[in-house]
């Protein structure tokens, strides 16, 4: 367990007091320009928003480089995002000067981020398909940094980050997996700490050396999910007493690591949006899982919007609720616990499965969008070039994905094959597994296995 605040660079960089709030100013001067970017294009039809937003420079950063990036990092290194994110910079100024209202119940409660995450899925991304239009993808940049200040200007501390973002605690979910932990050196020192200013109330808003924002101890600490290393107690401890450590990777699993109703609500949605994207690799896999949810819109009539609901619900609750409860429901009378539970349980075990997946689709897709770039920067704005490319007389160069799709199809086993080993490993040694009936684990590990086999035939038959 290396220490990398041991590490001179790291250490000067972590404790410097411009670090991270130059970072977050860089990334919102960025976001700024995304949203600018996304609004300079008008509205297209939706057959050529399926190209715009391939050649439009913003829509092409966000969904094919920055958000592909985040989810890896946060799968391998934790919520290592968050820590330069300039929703955390416009929540903690607005906090700064807001009314600084304790978080009702329903924020902390962890429900907050599920139906924002919930909302922004099912409505924005996919009803709305903020992925695919650049000018509303810019509109949901807007309402995440409005929700931020709103939040920041009523309540204390940094409640959107900690009780609200959607994005934030999807990533402390993955960051279970990662291979850095932020602890604290030595318990003992903390407990005999006197001034404990890591949790010092009168430290809490400032600008940078802080108290935690977050309402965490950091000797409390027991898993990745919560902290956003936003490294402030670091700064403000009198006593050097934090570090970033290497670990092993799934080492969370391996403690009393619990999802809580809230989060396996969260983790059911990513799981649905995961089992979609990975199988739309192979189109055998996506004309079958399209096949009942196109069939209910043309029986509806529907189109659109309405149409793009329907396959929403479908695809990212309806399957993935049938998915959990065949072994939730096994769990439940193999181990004579509760269907909530019983499904919790399945859910913490499916987690490195959601989550490696998540990263090699993310990887997929910032490889596949490779030769979009040359384009985008000599047309920002991307119109003319998304209609080139529709009218035939433009076309990509795909020699680059070309080259790397053998590595990119052995990366794919190789992930699958660490998600399953994962699997295996925590769902035999893990003291929630361990403390459950004989054979309790067979119905929870046979579901994950066979699950992921069928991942792993779409990817096989969609790469090789």
């Amino acid at each position: 367990m290396k220490d990398l605040l041991k590490v001179r660079f790291i250490n000067a960089l972590i404790t410097s007091r411009y670090y991270p709030l130059t970072a977050r100013i860089f990334t919102l001067a960025c976001f700024s320009l995304l949203i600018a970017g996304g609004l300079a294009v008008p509205h297209v039809t939706e057959k050529l928003a399926g190209t715009l937003r391939n050649t439009n420079l913003a829509a092409l950063i966000v969904w094919s480089l920055w958000w592909p990036l985040v989810i890896v990092s946060a799968v391998l290194f934790g919520r290592v995002w968050c820590q330069v994110c300039p929703m955390e910079l416009v929540n903690s100024l607005a906090g700064k000067y807001g009314l600084k209202r304790k978080p009702p119940a329903f924020l902390t409660s962890g429900w907050g981020v599920t139906v924002f995450y919930s909302l922004a899925l099912l409505g924005f991304i996919r009803t709305f398909w903020a992925h695919r239009f650049p000018e509303r993808m810019a509109v949901f940049f807007l309402f995440l940094l409005s929700t931020a200040l709103v939040t920041g200007l009523i309540y204390e501390k940094r409640t959107f980050c900690s009780y609200l973002c959607p994005v934030g605690k999807l990533l402390g979910i993955y960051s279970c997996c990662s291979v850095l932990e932020w602890r604290v050196r030595d318990e003992k020192q903390c407990e005999a700490c006197l001034t404990k200013d890591c949790v010092a109330s009168k430290f809490a808003y400032r600008l940078t050396g802080r108290s935690c924002a977050s309402n965490l101890y950091v000797t409390r600490l027991t898993d990745n999910r919560d902290c956003l290393i936003c490294t402030d107690c670091r700064k403000v401890c009198p006593h050097d007493n934090i570090r970033l450590s290497w670990r092993r990777p799934f080492a969370d699993f391996f403690g009393p690591l619990r999802l809580a109703t809230s989060e396996f609500f969260l983790l059911l949605l990513a799981g649905g949006l995961v089992v979609w994207e990975i199988s739309e690799e192979w189109s055998a896999a996506k004309a079958a899982m399209l096949f009942v949810p196109d069939r209910i819109s043309a029986l509806l009539g529907t189109a659109g919007e309405g149409a793009h609901l329907i396959h929403a619900l479908l695809l990212f609750v309806a399957l993935p609720v049938v998915l959990f409860l065949i072994p939730g429901i096994i769990g439940k009378w193999v181990n004579r616990i509760s269907l909530l539970d019983s499904l919790k349980n399945f859910a913490l075990l499916f987690l490195p499965v959601v989550a490696l997946t998540h990263l090699l689709k993310a990887v997929f897709r910032i490889v596949s969008r490779l030769p979009y770039f040359p384009l985008a920067f000599r047309d920002p704005k991307g119109l003319e070039t998304a209609r080139a490319l529709s009218e035939g007389a433009l076309t990509l160069d795909k020699r680059l994905p070309g080259a790397l799709d053998p590595l990119l199809s052995g990366l794919a086993l190789l992930v699958f094959a660490a998600a399953l080993s994962a699997v295996w490993v925590v769902g035999l040694r893990s003291p929630l597994f361990k403390s459950l009936r004989r054979g309790g684990q067979a119905p929870y590990l046979a579901a994950v296995t066979l699950y992921t086999a069928i991942l792993i035939v779409s990817t096989v038959f969609a790469r090789f």
